[in-house]
């Protein structure tokens, strides 16, 4: 499956995600704080979705180029970001042929690498992409409570087909990737980036009454990742 897939729920996700606890008070609030002061910076978001974090990278001074592979919703991602972001249907699955070397100083990924079998060729062209003291942030399913729900091998890259009930009703039926942490890092590595933070944000007590009888869960377990890596140096060539 690829984020094309979420066409046939495109806006029903949209407007879940606009309330949905862990989109709003959790990954992109850390996303956000990760990505630190962004006025000016040529910000490239793979996976807009509805352009919810594009505006605000718009709001904060940003020039965005986001990408989504569902239609619908990069309609809703240009309504949302009007003239201030340029919004484009592509699939992470493809070269990013249009955007030059060297030309965007951050690289954005919200919840969507997992959506993506093979990730090495998609981080060798952020790579690419990258301006040199670039970035490449990324925010997606963490590996171990994505295998905490699993039956198959860690180590593996795992299909997982799951029920999301709070973007209903209907339930959301979406199908992802888990894979390891070691894996994520040497396909990093082999397209010629490092780590250079690791973050596992969690709610805090504030946000109990949000959360409900999830919040303890997802309090303990972390259900997100969010990584920033940057080009090795000279010396390091991608392999």
């Amino acid at each position: 499956m690829s984020a094309l897939s979420y066409e046939r729920f495109a806006e029903q996700y949209d407007r879940g995600s606009a309330t949905n606890p862990f989109n709003t008070l959790l990954e992109r609030p850390a996303l956000l704080d990760l990505l630190g002061p962004c006025r000016g910076l040529r910000v490239l978001e793979a996976g807009c979705a509805g352009g919810r974090l594009t505006r605000r990278l718009v709001d904060e001074g940003a020039r965005v180029v986001a990408l989504d592979a569902s239609p619908t919703m990069v309609e809703l991602a240009r309504e949302r970001a009007g003239a201030g972001a340029e919004v484009l249907v592509h699939d992470l699955a493809e070269p990013l042929g249009f955007q030059p070397a060297g030309s965007v100083d951050v690289v954005v990924s919200s919840l969507t690498m997992h959506y993506l079998a093979d990730w090495q060729p998609v981080l060798a062209e952020f790579r690419r992409v990258l301006a040199p003291g670039g970035r490449l942030l990324i925010s997606t399913h963490h590996p171990l409570a994505d295998f905490c729900s699993a039956r198959g091998d860690y180590h593996a890259v795992e299909e997982i087909t799951e029920e999301w009930g709070s973007y209903g009703p209907p339930p959301l039926v979406v199908t992802y990737y888990r894979r390891p942490l070691g894996l994520i890092t040497e396909d990093a590595r082999r397209a010629g980036l490092v780590l250079r933070r690791l973050h596992e944000p969690r709610p805090g007590e504030e946000h109990r009454a949000a959360f409900g009888a999830k919040f303890t869960r997802t309090a303990t377990r972390p259900p997100f990742l969010l990584l920033e890596f940057v080009p090795a140096p000279d010396c390091e060539e991608p392999s």
